[in-house]
């Protein structure tokens, strides 16, 4: 293969892949637990431990939607909106503390979990399950970094077209989706640390640009999926 100069060498080096996502590295998880894993069905309403519990489960969610929370009635804050594809759950399985948060079933939800018991058999049996649910938590972590950097700034609807595009699953093809709000908008405006008012401007102006079309109160055909991920970055023009 040509000369051995260190020059030539140098170059031929592939150049570092792109950082795996959450969903990548979640996909990665169900694989590697797969034989410890077990179809599990949450009715709508279903509390799956409350904060500060020590016992419960790992959860990869196939249908449905899981809210994580912290707090009691008014003061109770939105943490994540875990969804299809999402792994979460195994914190206190890593640092054997309790849950930092509670986990609420807002639909009817189809999972694959195991309980801490097994979690530890599955570590003894292969250190690399270990291993993939540290970078999922790191993964998870920078991405906390983001959210919170997002918060700080005034622009709003950036961080609104992030939320619902979020919604939107990897796997959708080329055809017009419709996403719908986990949670109510001033729920979901919390999460964002945004105040209702501006929460429902943001979303009006997706929908007068021609990005989203309103099907309902907490129903949106994505009209435009890539102009609602670049709003994602920087409002619209």
């Amino acid at each position: 293969m040509g000369s051995g100069s260190v020059a030539v060498v140098t170059s031929a080096r592939p150049k570092p892949s792109h950082p795996p996502s959450t969903n990548e590295l979640s996909s990665k998880v169900r694989s590697l637990l797969g034989p410890f894993l077990r179809p599990h069905k949450f009715l709508a309403g279903t509390q799956l431990w409350r904060e500060g519990d020590e016992a419960g489960l790992l959860v990869c969610i196939d249908s449905g939607r899981v809210r994580v929370h912290r707090g009691q009635g008014e003061k109770q804050v939105t943490l994540y909106l875990f969804g299809p594809g999402d792994t979460f759950g195994f914190m206190p399985f890593l640092d054997g503390r309790p849950y930092p948060a509670g986990a609420l079933a807002l639909t009817e939800v189809e999972a694959l979990v195991m309980p801490r018991t097994e979690l530890a058999a599955a570590f003894r049996r292969d250190p690399g399950v270990a291993l993939a649910l540290v970078e999922l938590l790191a993964t998870r972590l920078r991405e906390a970094f983001v959210r919170i950097e997002r918060s700080a700034t005034p622009e709003v609807l950036p961080r609104v077209a992030a939320a619902l595009a979020a919604l939107l699953a990897e796997r959708e093809g080329t055809g017009l989706a419709v996403i719908e709000l986990p949670v109510t908008a001033r729920e979901l405006a919390a999460a964002l640390d945004v105040v209702p008012e501006s929460f429902s401007r943001a979303v009006t102006a997706l929908v007068k640009s021609g990005v989203l079309h309103r099907l309902g109160p907490r129903r949106f055909q994505v009209l435009d999926a890539a102009r609602l991920r670049q709003a994602a970055e920087t409002a619209l023009c």
